[in-house]
């Protein structure tokens, strides 16, 4: 296979991942009752818990890309079915930020699991050196998938800022 071809197939796989990701992702939520918008801020609050730095609600309105009131509509939701919960912070009672619940844990780590054995079965295939490898490809593409985004960001707001001085000049 050339570089051309070897490159198409990565992207491909890459693109496949990720599809394969939101399937697995999909139906955990399904099966718990969760909509895909529950999901990923579930997701990005655990995330955000393990790297020890718990979201607020405008953070996490920001990140899913919805209005603070469908944000607040999905907090209450999640909280009410026990997979979050609130806390005010001691300095700024204003702040609030968003924990993942013990019940949270629990169901994701017995439905992905399996997937983490599957995973883990995987990179034992592989090298440290060739980890480190994947490791640095694959941020590496989540950084073009960022700038893309942020890219895109930019001239939707650029337009968005166009459309309103055109509707000024008429």
């Amino acid at each position: 296979m050339d570089r051309n071809e070897l490159r198409l197939e990565i992207v491909n796989a890459v693109r496949g991942m990720g599809l394969d990701g939101q399937l697995v992702a999909d139906a955990f939520a399904h099966s718990h009752g969760l909509n895909s918008t529950d999901m990923r801020a579930l997701t990005l609050i655990m995330e955000a818990e393990v790297r020890g730095e718990p979201l607020t609600a405008g953070r996490l309105s920001s990140q899913l890309g919805t209005s603070t009131g469908a944000t607040t509509a999905v907090i209450d939701r999640l909280e009410r079915i026990g997979h979050i919960h609130r806390t005010r912070s001691e300095q700024d009672r204003r702040k609030v930020t968003l924990h993942f619940e013990a019940l949270a844990r629990q169901l994701a780590g017995a439905y992905f699991g399996p997937l983490g054995l599957l995973t883990s079965q995987v990179m034992d295939r592989y090298s440290d050196q060739e980890l480190e490898t994947v490791h640095s490809f694959l941020n590496g593409m989540r950084q073009a998938y960022s700038q893309h985004l942020q890219a895109l960001e930019e001239s939707n707001g650029a337009a968005e800022a166009g459309a309103a001085s055109a509707g000024e000049n008429r």
